[in-house]
């Protein structure tokens, strides 16, 4: 039933959302604050499922969900979560990118033993960044913000996680004429994008923001500025966002191709000139040593030898990426491109998933809202049940219970044939 015109079950559903995620600031320091993680998240989902089954689109709505999505932030800005710490990595770059102008040019631990020569507060960050013998795998557009935050706020967290949300909403308010009501829903207020943005401070709102900027461009002109300019931010933030690339190319010519290309080097430029692969090196390290939360890898990986596993994961996701591009150049090629779909594959292959990683679904699943890809939202934060059970915190143990995947490949399965239960009964019975 859909109640036009009222919008008291938006601001019921949004008192609901912003006492769980209030209960999560509260505890978000805690030594155990995952249990209430699970809560907000849980409370956020129902809330959105409200009000996206309950009410209908209009202005006021619209401004309503917005205004809630808002406080939702707003209460995540001043918490410094326990669950994850790879924040102190993003204002250690900010530091090393105001000072020297190439955060790519050494480790962290390059530092260790000359922290009385480093302002107070960028010596704590060092001392807490997660694998310091590494160099960081965050490109140019990243480090511009990273970089932006300590100029306004050296070291600080909260700083840091304002410019990145209001990245994100900016992001979102570009795209905004090419939503519908359960798309414009879905971006404000799934539960992913508070936690792991406003919360846990996490980057990938840049790529998603630049993401949404090329969505945008892709509707609204008969030319590829906007959607090449995106394009190449959202792949300037982490390669991800290349996904986008052949179908800007296919659909507005291969000129914008080279567009694409002199836009990336002018991102790179900077640090090309002097010297440095930028992210690339740490990039193709942790892709050769990292596994962490991984599906269909961690299948292979019981069958081939680890380097095989890769290549083999490597080429089924590749595989799948050219036949979706086929597949949809069949058609209209003003359709939308099937990004989330094609990124889908590819976590379901990677041998590294962080649930902040399926933010990047949400432009296109806005635009195109699918239960599998709702039950992927709703499952990936389960990466978070780390070293359940086990002393030394959820940061410092990384293995997963047995159960953990088995339960994400169940959440998503069961989402989408419960939708496709629902749907088809709906069906026979106006039917």
């Amino acid at each position: 039933m859909v109640i036009r015109g009222q919008t008291w079950r938006i601001h019921l559903a949004g008192l609901t959302a912003l006492g769980g995620y209030s209960w999560l600031a509260s505890q978000a320091g805690a030594l155990e604050a995952r249990p209430a993680l699970a809560m907000a998240m849980s409370l956020g989902w129902i809330a959105m499922a409200v009000i996206c089954w309950r009410t209908a689109d209009s202005r006021q709505a619209r401004w309503s969900v917005v205004g809630w999505a808002i406080c939702f932030r707003v209460v995540g800005l001043g918490t410094t979560p326990t669950w994850e710490d790879d924040y102190n990595r993003y204002l250690w770059d900010g530091y090393q990118l105001l000072t020297t102008g190439d955060p790519y040019a050494r480790a962290p631990a390059d530092f260790f033993g000359q922290e009385d020569q480093l302002p107070d507060v960028i010596s704590g960050r060092l001392d807490q960044v997660n694998h310091p013998e590494r160099k960081t795998i965050y490109g140019p557009v990243a480090q511009l913000i990273f970089g932006v935050s300590a100029g306004l706020g050296l070291g600080s967290l909260a700083v840091f996680k304002l410019v990145l949300v209001g990245v994100e909403m900016s992001g979102w308010w570009l795209l905004r004429k090419a939503l519908a009501w359960r798309g414009w829903v879905l971006v404000w207020w799934c539960p992913l994008t508070v936690v792991e943005i406003a919360f846990a401070g996490h980057p990938d709102a840049i790529g998603v923001a630049a993401l949404a900027l090329a969505l945008a461009g892709w509707q609204a002109s008969k030319t590829g500025g906007g959607a090449s300019a995106g394009t190449v931010l959202a792949a300037a933030t982490k390669p991800f966002g290349w996904v986008l690339a052949p179908f800007v190319v296919d659909r507005f010519g291969w000129r914008y191709g080279a567009v694409m290309a002199g836009m990336a080097s002018a991102c790179y430029a900077p640090f090309w000139l002097q010297g440095s692969t930028a992210e690339w090196g740490a990039i193709l390290g942790m892709g050769q040593d990292f596994e962490y939360n991984s599906t269909g890898y961690a299948l292979l990986a019981g069958l081939l030898p680890a380097a095989g596993a890769r290549v083999m994961a490597g080429g089924l996701t590749l595989g799948f990426a050219v036949g979706a591009w086929w597949l949809w150049r069949q058609g209209q090629r003003e359709n939308w491109p099937p990004v989330a779909g094609i990124l889908a594959v590819a976590f379901w292959w990677s041998p590294v998933v962080n649930p902040w990683y399926a933010l990047w679904l949400l432009p296109s699943l806005a635009l195109r809202p699918t239960a599998w890809g709702v039950g992927l939202l709703l499952a990936v934060p389960l990466a978070y049940t780390h070293g359940w059970g086990a002393s030394g915190g959820a940061v410092v143990n990384y293995v997963h219970p047995g159960w953990t995947r088995p339960l994400e490949v169940a959440v998503v399965v069961g989402v989408t044939v419960g939708w496709w239960g629902w749907q088809n009964r709906r069906t026979h019975r106006v039917g």
